[in-house]
């Protein structure tokens, strides 16, 4: 059964999702995903960049953490592409322990290939609006800190109105 889409768009008959709509959405999947576990008195979840990976991120996040990145748009005649990436961040004990470090990184793994599965079935679903392609995983170390991370990397393709909407402009004489 196909659920309607709940964001903005679908309201106006556009199949495409807000900014603000996609990151309340992902900062809503580290709230729902047990072993993150984001409420605002324990937070596992920001926004942030792949540079901000390799700073201490204790001070902005408790782990395991679900990291939202910026986006880049495409756009072509059926729409526009926002590729993105999310980093599932996890905390190990022990430096140069690689037993302790490939745990850490498994744990990454799964978190991130559920998320993953989470994104595909909801656009499926008509969840949020987009279609959701999956390009790429690569794990992260920091050795400095302490932890150790996957980064995703997926497509999310929507459909845009090309057509300007009168009513966003003032009528000329």
């Amino acid at each position: 059964m196909r659920v309607e889409p709940q964001c903005l768009a679908a309201i106006h008959n556009i199949d495409s999702m807000t900014v603000n709509e996609y990151y309340e959405y992902v900062e809503r999947l580290a709230s729902e995903h047990k072993l993150i576990g984001h409420t605002a008195k324990e937070p596992h979840y920001f926004r942030g960049e792949l540079e901000e990976f390799y700073t201490d991120l204790r001070n902005k996040v408790r782990f395991p953490a679900l990291i939202a990145e910026s986006f880049e748009l495409t756009f072509d005649e059926d729409g526009k592409t926002r590729e993105t990436s999310y980093i599932v961040a996890v905390a190990y004990k022990e430096s140069k322990n690689w037993g302790n470090i490939y745990s850490a990184m498994s744990l990454c793994e799964r978190i991130g290939d559920e998320v993953l599965r989470r994104i595909t079935h909801d656009a499926a679903e008509g969840e949020i609006c987009a279609n959701v392609e999956a390009i790429q995983a690569v794990p992260l170390l920091d050795e400095q800190h302490l932890y150790a991370g996957m980064r995703y990397t997926i497509r999310l393709n929507t459909a845009m109105e090309w057509e300007p909407d009168d009513d966003e402009w003032i009528e000329f004489q």
